[in-house]
Protein backbone atom coordinates (compact mmCIF):
# COMPACT_ATOMS: atom_id res chain seq x y z
CA UNK A 1 0.00 0.00 0.00
CA UNK A 2 2.99 2.68 1.09
CA UNK A 3 4.78 3.75 -1.63
CA UNK A 4 8.18 4.13 0.03
CA UNK A 5 11.40 2.23 -0.68
CA UNK A 6 11.34 0.71 2.52
CA UNK A 7 8.28 -1.87 2.03
CA UNK A 8 9.71 -2.92 -1.01
CA UNK A 9 13.87 -3.53 0.19
CA UNK A 10 14.32 -6.32 2.28
CA UNK A 11 17.26 -8.84 3.00
CA UNK A 12 15.93 -11.27 0.81
CA UNK A 13 17.36 -9.21 -1.85
CA UNK A 14 21.10 -8.36 -0.87
CA UNK A 15 20.65 -12.50 0.16
CA UNK A 16 19.55 -12.90 -3.59
CA UNK A 17 22.56 -11.40 -5.15
CA UNK A 18 25.12 -12.65 -2.84
CA UNK A 19 23.21 -15.99 -3.92
CA UNK A 20 23.98 -15.17 -7.50
CA UNK A 21 27.12 -13.58 -6.83
CA UNK A 22 28.28 -17.34 -5.49
CA UNK A 23 26.80 -19.41 -8.65
CA UNK A 24 28.06 -16.95 -11.32
CA UNK A 25 31.14 -17.98 -13.82
CA UNK A 26 33.77 -15.58 -12.80
CA UNK A 27 35.16 -16.45 -16.78
CA UNK A 28 31.54 -15.44 -18.19
CA UNK A 29 31.18 -11.56 -18.91
CA UNK A 30 27.71 -11.52 -19.40
CA UNK A 31 27.05 -12.67 -15.58
CA UNK A 32 29.64 -10.18 -14.36
CA UNK A 33 27.81 -7.50 -16.56
CA UNK A 34 24.65 -8.46 -15.16
CA UNK A 35 25.70 -8.81 -11.40
CA UNK A 36 27.39 -5.35 -11.71
CA UNK A 37 24.01 -4.32 -12.94
CA UNK A 38 22.32 -5.90 -9.87
CA UNK A 39 24.80 -4.93 -7.19
CA UNK A 40 24.74 -1.26 -8.47
CA UNK A 41 20.93 -1.05 -8.36
CA UNK A 42 20.61 -2.64 -5.01
CA UNK A 43 23.40 0.03 -3.98
CA UNK A 44 20.90 2.59 -4.94
CA UNK A 45 18.11 1.36 -3.38
CA UNK A 46 19.55 0.91 -0.37
CA UNK A 47 21.25 4.40 -0.13
CA UNK A 48 17.61 5.45 -0.70
CA UNK A 49 15.95 3.30 1.60
CA UNK A 50 18.83 4.59 4.11
CA UNK A 51 17.94 8.30 3.42
CA UNK A 52 13.64 7.82 3.18
CA UNK A 53 11.30 8.96 5.78
CA UNK A 54 8.38 6.60 5.71
CA UNK A 55 6.62 9.82 7.30
CA UNK A 56 6.71 11.66 3.90
CA UNK A 57 4.84 8.84 2.19
CA UNK A 58 1.76 10.15 0.15
CA UNK A 59 0.09 6.99 1.12
CA UNK A 60 0.02 8.10 5.12
CA UNK A 61 -3.29 8.95 6.55
CA UNK A 62 -1.46 11.98 8.05
CA UNK A 63 -0.98 13.28 4.35
CA UNK A 64 -4.17 12.80 3.34
CA UNK A 65 -6.03 14.70 5.97
CA UNK A 66 -3.63 17.48 5.54
CA UNK A 67 -4.00 17.65 2.15
CA UNK A 68 -7.84 17.34 2.21
CA UNK A 69 -7.34 19.99 5.18
CA UNK A 70 -5.55 22.43 2.54
CA UNK A 71 -8.07 21.98 -0.54
CA UNK A 72 -10.72 22.48 1.66
CA UNK A 73 -9.33 26.08 2.53
CA UNK A 74 -7.93 26.64 -0.84
CA UNK A 75 -11.51 26.60 -1.93
CA UNK A 76 -12.64 29.19 0.60
CA UNK A 77 -9.29 31.32 -0.49
CA UNK A 78 -7.83 30.68 2.95
CA UNK A 79 -10.69 32.84 4.81
CA UNK A 80 -9.95 36.33 2.55
CA UNK A 81 -12.67 37.87 0.74
CA UNK A 82 -12.69 37.22 -2.95
CA UNK A 83 -11.31 40.33 -4.85
CA UNK A 84 -11.11 39.52 -8.17
CA UNK A 85 -12.62 36.22 -10.29
CA UNK A 86 -13.25 34.95 -14.26
CA UNK A 87 -15.95 36.71 -15.06
CA UNK A 88 -18.46 35.58 -17.56
CA UNK A 89 -20.67 38.70 -19.10
CA UNK A 90 -23.19 36.19 -20.93
CA UNK A 91 -23.24 32.41 -20.86
CA UNK A 92 -21.27 32.63 -24.28
CA UNK A 93 -18.72 34.69 -23.99
CA UNK A 94 -15.26 33.50 -22.41
CA UNK A 95 -14.65 34.56 -19.15
CA UNK A 96 -12.26 37.55 -18.10
CA UNK A 97 -10.50 38.30 -15.05
CA UNK A 98 -12.06 41.53 -13.20
CA UNK A 99 -11.79 43.10 -9.70
CA UNK A 100 -15.05 42.22 -8.30
CA UNK A 101 -17.17 44.92 -7.00
CA UNK A 102 -19.25 43.19 -3.62
CA UNK A 103 -17.30 40.96 -1.30
CA UNK A 104 -17.71 37.24 -1.39
CA UNK A 105 -16.93 34.46 0.89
Amino acid sequence: MSGYIGSKLTDEDAQRVAEFERSADPNDREQQALLDEMRQQLKKLQDLKKNEDPRLSFCTPEFKDAQRTFTDAFKRNFGNPVEWALVKEYPWSTPQLRKVDQQQQ
